[in-house]
């Protein structure tokens, strides 16, 4: 019955695989068990051998794995801000946000849009557009799937991530060791995704920090209702901490550093700081894939 009832989020780092487990208690959730595997080196996805890894340590927190949910690495996926007909004009939206993200992509796609609230210039409706190519969707699935595990979902870490930090207008900042994600929301709805590449760089180096700006800069001008916006800072913990550095230098600005998702511990677990480099993670665990977004 345990097993049935608990949600496992699988995070693809580019050295790790991060696994949560969780299960539903009301409003809140129990840790279940986390882990955190060595990846392979030199491999753009996960080996089966990395995943048999990842498989044996959940066991041995009790967890046999059968289904899971995995965040899809966000340089897999295509996105952009497109311009087309309004809704209430009959056009096929998605049909026609999909030939805009195919201009970048070739290949087949599997597309997800939202609407977005209007510019201040805006000349037409324009609609926030992710996609992921079908041939790097299957190159993901294929370890997991050699290993006899159901994946619910493939999932961008925007709507992970848009699951735990709250309902109200907000910028998550999410920082690892080689780049710096992005996220806006309007209460439910994704906003705008951007992925900074580190390249070794520092984040207080000028073309990190002229990136930051820039892009903040952006989503106040774009989005005027993100003017008052939370600002949320998670990842890596020394990542994290020299990026709340940095905005708090830059910006009079209140920095949230917390998830805003109710997890309880117990047992040998509550030892362990599950800190927010586990956000991804919790997030697609804390998620009901038949009822939001999936590839």
């Amino acid at each position: 019955m345990l097993k049935n009832r608990t949600s496992i989020g699988v995070d693809i780092g580019v050295r790790t695989l991060r696994a949560v487990a969780l299960s539903h208690e009301g409003n809140a959730f129990r840790l279940r068990a986390m882990v955190e595997t060595v990846r392979t080196p030199n491999h753009p996805v996960p080996t089966r051998q990395d995943v048999e890894r990842l498989l044996h340590a959940l066991e041995r927190q009790g967890i046999d794995a059968r289904r899971i949910s995995v965040a899809v690495p966000p340089d897999r996926l295509a996105s952009a801000i497109v311009e087309l007909p309004p809704r209430s004009s009959g056009a096929p939206i998605e049909t026609l946000a999909q030939a805009e993200l195919t201009k970048g992509a070739p290949g087949g796609l599997e597309v997800f849009i939202w609407d977005l609230p209007p510019g201040r210039r805006a000349r037409a409706s324009e609609y926030f557009a992710i996609g992921l190519q079908h041939e790097a969707a299957n190159e993901l699935l294929l370890p997991f799937t050699q290993c006899g595990l159901d994946v619910d979902h493939l999932e961008p870490e925007a709507t992970a991530l848009q699951r735990i930090t709250g309902q109200n207008n907000r910028v998550v900042f999410m920082a690892g060791a080689r780049n710096i994600g992005i996220y806006a929301f309007d209460t439910s709805s994704t906003l705008f995704m951007r992925t900074i590449e580190l390249a070794g760089e520092s984040v207080e180096s000028d073309r990190v920090h002229t990136s930051l700006v820039g892009t903040i800069d952006y989503l106040a001008e774009r989005f005027p209702m993100l003017e008052e916006a939370s600002v949320i800072v998670l990842g890596e913990p020394k990542a994290s901490d020299r990026l709340s550095a940095s905005l708090l230098l830059e910006y009079e600005t209140t920095v949230v550093r917390e998830l805003r998702v109710d997890i309880r511990s117990t047992g040998w677990l509550a030892d362990f700081d599950l800190d927010t480099r586990w956000a991804t993670a919790i997030g697609l665990a804390a998620g009901q894939s038949s009822l939001e977004v999936a590839a």
